[in-house]
């Protein structure tokens, strides 16, 4: 996909003045910067991500509550968390995510781009579950959930139950690189429930001298559990492109899915669905468009209407970049996203003439973790394409 540099003059930036024209002016606060792509989660007013020490090569876990910004106290690894904060069964809010033998790569540049940058969760080996408690400021692990014979990651949990996904690393071939989806309650007792997962993989990427393989599907990037119900993001590929998608699941009862919205990355125009989460009887994702246009969409799902609706994050009037969103989270009222720091190199960018960041971060161009009030959410159709 090209890089597209500066989108001064374009149409697009006439669209987005009339949106900004149109709609109150939403309230952004800073909450953190940080200098490589994490993922974020976010529960009764927590916040929790990861930031990376350039130092030493490694991610601590960071959370933000009430104001007052703090590292995790647990272990650093060498790629983000794949965190996901919720309630355990006695109410208190617990972060859970894996840890691993060998942290999972980049995304195999052949399945596509992904604008997010997130660490390809499913090629990880030797995987386990861990839970952080907030009220107790311990790490254990969710013994119900691992096993001697695969790696568990992507975890989800609220109340009695953890969500997961699950790679049987020790079968052969494909069978040992396909994710799925399981739930279980947190107690030992109890059925491991496999769920419906997303589309996989039609794509074969051949070479220049017609040698070619099929490319087996990234598989989750984000789960978020709340009560009966699961939501999740799915990257995979078909004869179009690689794809990225959300969808709404039922753990209880008659497993089952639904999919809500799926977009295609092509090589002048890379789409992304970054993170669905639950929160207030909704689906809420970003949807991330980075190319030819740039733009990022907070869109949602009325889980007991059906209905579609979609806000537009603007950029701050006094910043002289477009920057697409490499993580989002819902926190009450508020959407955190984190938007893209790196920017384009002797682009004469100004607030008048804004230019189109780079997606990603570094230490000297830092990605700003904001928290968004006052989104204006206008009904739109199902925004599957």
């Amino acid at each position: 996909m090209s890089a597209v540099r500066s989108i001064k003059g374009a149409a697009s930036i006439a669209v987005l003045v009339a949106l900004v024209a149109a709609q109150p002016a939403a309230a952004d606060q800073t909450i953190a910067t940080v200098a490589a792509p994490t993922p974020v989660s976010a529960y009764g007013g927590r916040v929790v991500w990861s930031a990376f020490d350039a130092a030493k090569s490694d991610y601590r876990l960071m959370t933000e509550n009430a104001g007052v910004v703090a590292a995790v106290p647990v272990a650093p690894r060498r790629v983000p968390f794949d965190v996901d904060v919720g309630p355990d069964p006695n109410g208190h809010t617990i972060a859970a995510y894996s840890r691993c033998r060998r942290d999972p790569p980049r995304r195999d540049p052949a399945i596509g781009n992904a604008i997010a940058q997130m660490p390809d969760w499913s090629r990880g080996r030797g995987c386990d579950l861990y839970r952080f408690d907030f009220t107790t400021n311990r790490e254990t692990k969710i013994a119900s959930a691992n096993s001697a014979g695969a790696s568990e990651f992507l975890p989800s949990v609220w109340r009695t139950r953890v969500a997961f996904a699950r790679v049987y690393e020790r079968r052969r071939g494909q069978a040992g690189q396909r994710p799925y989806l399981y739930v279980r309650p947190f107690a030992k007792a109890g059925r491991t429930k496999r769920l419906p997962a997303g589309s996989r993989s039609t794509h074969r990427f051949c070479t220049a001298a017609h040698h070619c393989r099929h490319l087996v599907e990234p598989g989750p990037t984000a789960l978020d559990l709340f009560g009966r119900r699961l939501a999740f993001g799915w990257d995979s590929a078909d004869q179009l492109g690689p794809t990225s998608a959300a969808y709404l699941g039922a753990v209880a009862g008659h497993a089952s899915k639904r999919l809500l919205s799926r977009v295609v990355s092509g090589d002048i125009q890379g789409a992304e669905i970054v993170a669905p989460a639950i929160a207030d009887g909704q689906v809420t994702w970003t949807l991330t468009l980075y190319g030819d246009t740039t733009s990022n969409l907070s869109q949602r799902y009325g889980i007991a209407t059906g209905a579609f609706s979609e806000a537009a994050l603007m950029r701050p009037p006094a910043d002289p970049f477009f920057r697409p969103v490499l993580a989002s989270a819902v926190n009450g009222s508020s959407l955190v996203h984190l938007d893209s720091g790196l920017v384009p190199v002797g682009e004469p960018c100004t607030v008048q003439s804004p230019c189109v960041a780079i997606p990603g971060c570094s230490a000297q161009l830092p990605c700003p973790l904001t928290s968004t009030e006052n989104l204006v959410y206008t009904p739109v159709k199902q925004p599957t394409r």
